[in-house]
């Protein structure tokens, strides 16, 4: 017995051909309005018929008409043609709507102090990153301390650390945080007495819970834990930061934080080097969103081109 050859369609041209030699009378009109000539036609509406093992066209003089085999294959070439032109319609549609909305996910401090009032232009002083570089229209943004959800997420290591994420996600290396102990103005004027940075020990201390988990802030937590009796705990880096500026005691704030703070000024003591790798992380398939990748990207220079953001200050 033999067996039956199964047939596949590699080039949806041919059913354009099909459909053209049935709507304009045969070889010759099709070639003209496809811009073939007319061997060419022929010779590929033959190769159809060599795969069908049945003639598709009554040839004449005049031109050609669909055999009885040809007028199933029509029917069915006309349902594709349909659906073809469906997906042609979405793709369209996909490529004029506007860009779907876009979740960045930081911690409080960061989205609060820099992102939001960067990205939605809403600062009127001058901030770490530059909103200069924002020269395109940007996608309805949303903002998330839960960094899981985002679409876009800005995550702090200990220096030296990789994000712990697994899968098909994209981490990008964008900087360095440098941290520096601050206080109100008020609160030195009352504590004179600090003249090295193991001092701070002795005073009330802000801790931002955090904080605790990074390797490259031990120093800092180190004289956290021996101000435990001194110290308050607060669960978010914005009480922490209203604590500073209220004078009840000394936390550490990022080096940039004169920006959007004065009531609260550096330490001036020699102190170790407190900072925390800063990262870009996004799923590969969020990345292919075009307005996704767009924001990825601009955020990756911003934080890059940066000065405030460098290894070393």
């Amino acid at each position: 017995m033999c067996e039956m050859k199964t047939f596949s369609l590699h080039d949806w041209n041919d059913v354009r051909l099909l459909l053209a030699c049935a709507e304009h009378g045969g070889f010759a009109g099709a070639a003209s309005a496809l811009g073939l000539d007319q061997t060419t036609v022929s010779r590929r509406i033959a190769n159809l018929e060599t795969a069908v093992g049945r003639p598709l066209f009554n040839r004449r003089r005049s031109g050609a008409t669909p055999t009885a085999v040809g007028l199933v294959l029509l029917e069915e070439a006309r349902s594709l043609r349909a659906l073809v032109s469906r997906f042609e319609e979405t793709m369209t549609g996909l490529r004029t709507q506007p860009p779907d909305s876009v979740s960045i996910g930081a911690s409080e401090g960061l989205l609060t102090y820099t992102l939001i009032p960067v990205l939605l232009r809403s600062s009127v002083t001058p901030q770490p990153i530059d909103q200069t570089l924002i020269r395109t229209e940007l996608p309805n943004l949303t903002f998330t301390t839960a960094l899981d959800r985002a679409d876009i997420a800005v995550v702090l290591t200990s220096l030296g650390d990789v994000p712990p994420v697994g899968g098909a996600v994209r981490v990008r290396r964008i900087g360095v945080v440098h941290f520096v102990p601050a206080a109100a103005p008020s609160f030195l004027r009352d504590n004179r007495a600090i003249a090295a940075f193991d001092d701070l020990a002795d005073m009330p201390l802000v801790d931002v819970g955090v904080y605790r988990s990074l390797r490259s802030l031990d120093a800092w937590n180190g004289l956290l834990a021996r101000s435990d009796d001194r110290s308050v705990s607060l669960p978010t880096s914005a009480l922490a930061h209203k604590a500073v500026v209220e004078g009840r005691g000394i936390s550490i704030l990022p080096s940039y934080s004169h920006f959007y703070e004065r009531r609260a000024v550096r330490i001036d003591v020699p102190a170790p080097d407190l900072a925390a790798s800063l990262w870009l992380v996004a799923h590969e398939d969020r990345l292919r969103e075009p307005s996704v990748r767009g924001l990825y990207d601009l955020l990756a220079r911003m934080f890059i081109e940066s000065p405030w953001f460098r290894e070393r200050q």
